[in-house]
């Protein structure tokens, strides 16, 4: 599996940790973004999985994934927690 995450802003998160986890719980893969938000993780094989993305100053987001035989391109989107949020109005800190 490969991909990109991205902040609201479209930018790639330099150092953003993925964790790939089984439907069961278990951790089964980590790893950090690159400087331009790429990431590259093995997978196990076909099936379902949860993948989190976490990042210092973003919401953290997890996805159900269905991988099969051919390599998964995912990219994920983070939310900042600063700012504004998706309407424009400033979040309370």
């Amino acid at each position: 599996m490969a991909g990109q995450v991205r902040g609201r802003e479209g930018t790639g998160v330099d150092g953003a940790t993925l964790t790939l986890i089984s439907l069961t719980g278990r951790q089964l893969g980590r790893t950090v973004t690159q400087s331009d938000g790429r990431y590259s993780m093995p997978t196990p094989g076909s099936g379902s999985y949860v993948l989190t993305a976490a990042a210092d100053d973003h919401q953290p987001r997890a996805a159900t994934l269905e991988v099969g035989e051919e390599p998964l391109a995912y990219d994920v989107l983070l939310a900042g927690t600063s700012g504004t949020d998706d309407e424009g109005q400033s979040r309370a800190r």
